[in-house]
């Protein structure tokens, strides 16, 4: 059959075939901003389900030890860690006081929509302080303790299309976005 013509040759068996890699992350340290809520509980449930033990970072105490404690009932391994990400000082001393993150994954992140005409500057500094600054220095922090066990890692900045397209009441959030592109 396989030499008729206009039929395929029939194709050699194969001992083996390709297979897609595992995203098993046993032993490795994760760190996750903004995730008390949305985003950030999802990707701390996914990193906890394929195996890494997960901190989790916010403002919002309790938000986080609930996210912890749920993650923790399901047999992952789970911290939660009281910090606002703002404050670079507490940033720096909260993470040096720990064993290194493999995995960081920025995702705190806010808005205050407003006109162009209408943002005032404390808007300004408050969105680009959360979405910009704070992610730049979180990971500033992370990479240092990287760096004292000479290890790699993986940094993850959540992005937004908002960084490409824009919208007339997100000039700032959107700002933030395409900033956020040129740190990664």
């Amino acid at each position: 059959m396989s030499n008729t013509p206009g039929l395929r040759p029939e194709p050699e068996p194969r001992d083996t075939l390709p297979r897609t890699p595992s995203f098993r992350l046993e032993g490795k340290r994760a760190l996750v901003t903004g995730a008390g809520r949305g985003i950030g509980v999802a990707v701390a449930a996914a990193l906890a389900d394929a195996g890494a033990a997960v901190t989790l970072a916010a403002r919002s105490r309790h938000e986080v030890e609930n996210v912890a404690d749920a993650i923790r009932a399901q047999g992952g391994a789970a911290d939660p860690l009281t910090l606002d990400i703002c404050d670079v000082a507490r940033v720096t001393a909260a993470l040096a006081d720990r064993a290194p993150y493999d995995i960081l994954v920025n995702n705190a992140g806010t808005n205050r929509p407003a006109f162009f005409t209408d943002v005032s500057p404390e808007d300004f500094d408050a969105v680009f302080a959360i979405n910009v600054r704070a992610a730049f220095f979180v990971s500033q922090a992370v990479v240092e303790g990287l760096k004292k066990v000479g290890r790699p890692g993986s940094i993850i900045h959540m992005w937004s299309q908002m960084g490409h397209v824009g919208g007339e009441r997100r000039t700032v959030y959107c700002a933030t976005k395409h900033a956020i592109e040129g740190l990664t």
